[in-house]
């Protein structure tokens, strides 16, 4: 009598440990993100943190630019500049036409409620600006580099919460962050900008 063989082991013979890996087994390792890994998410905070930082002061210098519009167009350079570093960081696609529709949504959070509530909303104040351009320059140079640097430093920070969150630019929503971005520039605009950076870099 003919005994037929097992055609999988040919011999009998159990399959070899090679033979039998499993295709899961041999698949390569996901490379771990900030979120699995404290070390890296604490090195890429105090790195986002330098960042904000630095632009605080840029921004703050960029407030005291004896020219109308040129120091605006400064500030959005420096904050547009920041947002670029940020997304160097976490490793984000930059956007330049994103990032200057969220400063420009954010700023209109913030921007009528600063004015109003503050020197600059005086009504005796704008007629002094008007008859004296030396007040007008004084004015400017006393509550520009604070509003500069206190929205570059909430912008910062909610373009940094936003990347670390696994966010881009893309998914970028202005009015889902506008309440923290108003607590966070409330709080800076109350320290002076060497305060303010000295927070970013708490």
């Amino acid at each position: 009598m003919n005994v037929k063989k097992d055609s999988a082991s040919g011999n009998g013979a159990p399959p070899s440990p090679e033979a039998s890996a499993h295709p899961a087994d041999t698949a390569e390792p996901v490379e771990a993100t900030a979120s699995d890994n404290p070390d890296v998410a604490r090195a890429l905070d105090s790195h986002a943190r330098t960042v904000i930082r630095t632009n605080v002061y840029l921004a703050a210098a960029a407030g005291v630019i004896p020219f109308s519009y040129v120091d605006t167009a400064a500030l959005i350079v420096v904050q547009l500049k920041m947002l670029k570093e940020l997304s160097e960081v976490y490793d984000v696609s930059f956007r330049g036409d994103i990032g200057r529709s969220a400063v420009g949504a954010l700023l209109a959070t913030v921007a009528p409620k600063a004015l109003a509530g503050g020197v600059l909303g005086s009504g005796l104040l704008h007629m002094a600006l008007s008859s004296f351009p030396v007040v007008s320059a004084g004015v400017r140079f006393a509550t520009m580099p604070l509003f500069g640097g206190a929205f570059t430093y909430a912008l910062g920070k909610v373009f940094q919460m936003h990347f670390a969150s696994g966010g881009t630019f893309l998914t970028f929503d202005a009015a889902a962050v506008k309440d923290y971005f108003v607590q966070t520039f409330e709080a800076a605009r109350r320290r002076k900008p060497d305060t303010t950076a000295t927070a970013a870099a708490a």
